[in-house]
């Protein structure tokens, strides 16, 4: 079974330990007091273990030993009892790799702060309305960073950390929820532009659509096709000309973005949707 040897304490809590000569954090009470590097974990302290953490290819164990090098012990103790706090609210569900992605990020956001670097990011609001719980926990993570660290990391932060939590949970990747967060963005922009106007992204409206764009996405990427309805299409086609050639103009860039194809089955939502701001702004 192999035993756990003590590599680095970081509190009296939380320390990083070898088994079978793969790094693993172990968490409990009183797991690290009076431990040093060498030492071999005991019984009676196993029994201690409440959370365990385990990076498995070995290219995974070097990146995060390097990383470890690159900051204090402090940060480190920082990022794992946030990636602690976070498996307990997502229900134990995230993959233990977060340890790996969270510290990464959190070192070099860390870095670009004391540097007085400040990164936009322009999906903001395409990520809090796509991921909702993981945008509030996120929230949370960024304030328990603030207060640890002496810090006061911009609100923009918090999206980069939902998708983070996003991501190691549901197993999506960065990419496709970066390219997600483009598609919606660039639909925005269109309907604002053909329209002449200003999306409200606080707006029940805004949430419903980005909700509908992202299963547009899912299923255009499982090579699913929603059912024909020809008779709504030719009505919405003569009711709202104006909100259907936005529509086909969203299909065509989707088909672009995605390389894949999107069936015209998707304009029949994706037009009412796109009617629903035209009725937001006749309402104001």
């Amino acid at each position: 079974m192999g035993q756990y040897i003590v590599d680095k304490v970081l509190n009296n809590n939380v320390l990083i330990a070898l088994k079978n000569n793969k790094e693993v954090v172990l968490i409990g009470k009183g797991i690290g007091f009076n431990k040093k590097a060498g030492h071999t974990i005991s019984d009676q302290d196993l029994n201690k273990i409440e959370k365990m953490f385990e990076l498995k290819t070995e290219q995974e164990q070097e990146r995060y030993k390097d990383l470890m090098t690159l900051t204090d012990d402090h940060v480190i103790a920082t990022v794992i009892e946030i990636v602690e706090f976070i498996d307990r609210r997502t229900d134990g569900q995230m993959d233990d790799k977060i340890i790996l992605s969270l510290t990464d990020h959190i070192i070099f956001a860390l870095k670009r702060y004391k540097a007085g670097i400040f990164v936009a990011n322009p999906f903001l609001k395409e990520t809090e309305a796509l991921y909702q719980r993981e945008f509030l926990i996120a929230e949370q993570v960024v304030q328990m960073l603030n207060e640890r660290l002496q810090v006061n990391f911009p609100r923009t932060e918090v999206g980069f950390i939902a998708l983070h939590i996003h991501s190691s949970v549901n197993n999506h990747s960065l990419r496709d929820m970066n390219m997600m967060a483009e598609v919606i963005t660039k639909a925005i922009h269109m309907i604002e532009q053909d329209l002449k106007v200003n999306i409200d992204k606080d707006s029940i409206a805004y949430s419903r659509f980005v909700r509908h764009i992202s299963f547009a996405v899912q299923r255009v990427m499982a090579d699913e096709r929603m059912p024909e309805q020809k008779k709504l299409e030719n009505l919405l086609k003569v009711q709202y000309p104006m909100c259907y050639n936005t529509a086909v103009k969203i299909v065509k860039m989707m088909q672009t973005h995605l390389n894949k194809p999107v069936y015209e089955s998707e304009l029949v939502y994706l037009t009412m949707h796109i009617q629903a701001f035209n009725t937001e702004v006749d309402n104001v």
